[in-house]
């Protein structure tokens, strides 16, 4: 049971790690090539009509009304998340953020038609999500939360006798 238990951990740590350096390496790509969102954007506008549209009209028109008007802030924003999801992912610091944060990026792409790796991406930020714990059992937030409860005074109804 002890080898299944260390292969399932080490299992979730590749996953992880490789899902961090995939981050990293589209954030770090991003920054050196420059990036502007405004083309992926008007071309999800554009997937957004005709029969076969890959793209739904709400999400069309959050894109039309606050995506393209923020363009600018939008350009800041993706690479800095990625590359920051990407690190700490690799570092399992704060694990649980960076992957909900990457899922929501994740999400955002694949509602603007963009299919690529991101349902993998996807699919991997809920299997660490969903092993909880185990996730980053191998990392920096396993000793982050081992030293947090072990500096914790027992609670005052942990002494009453079951």
């Amino acid at each position: 049971m002890k080898a299944l238990h260390i292969i399932g951990l080490g299992l979730l740590t590749i996953i992880r790690l490789w899902l961090g350096i995939q981050w990293f390496i589209a954030g770090i790509g991003k920054y050196i090539n420059g990036f502007d969102a405004r083309p992926f954007l008007e071309g999800a506008l554009a997937k957004s009509t005709g029969e076969d549209a890959l793209v739904s009209s709400w999400y069309a028109t959050w894109i039309e009304q606050l995506a393209l008007p923020n363009v600018g802030l939008i350009n800041a924003l993706i690479p800095f998340a990625e590359l920051v999801v990407g690190i700490l992912l690799i570092l399992s610091l704060l694990t649980v953020p960076s992957l909900v944060v990457g899922s929501i990026m994740n999400l955002n792409y694949l509602l603007a038609g963009t299919i690529a790796l991101n349902p993998v991406f996807l699919a991997a930020s809920i299997a660490l999500l969903a092993a909880g714990r185990f996730a980053y059992h191998i990392g920096i937030d396993h000793w982050i939360i081992r030293w947090y409860r072990s500096s914790q005074q027992p609670h005052p109804l942990d002494r009453i006798p079951v």
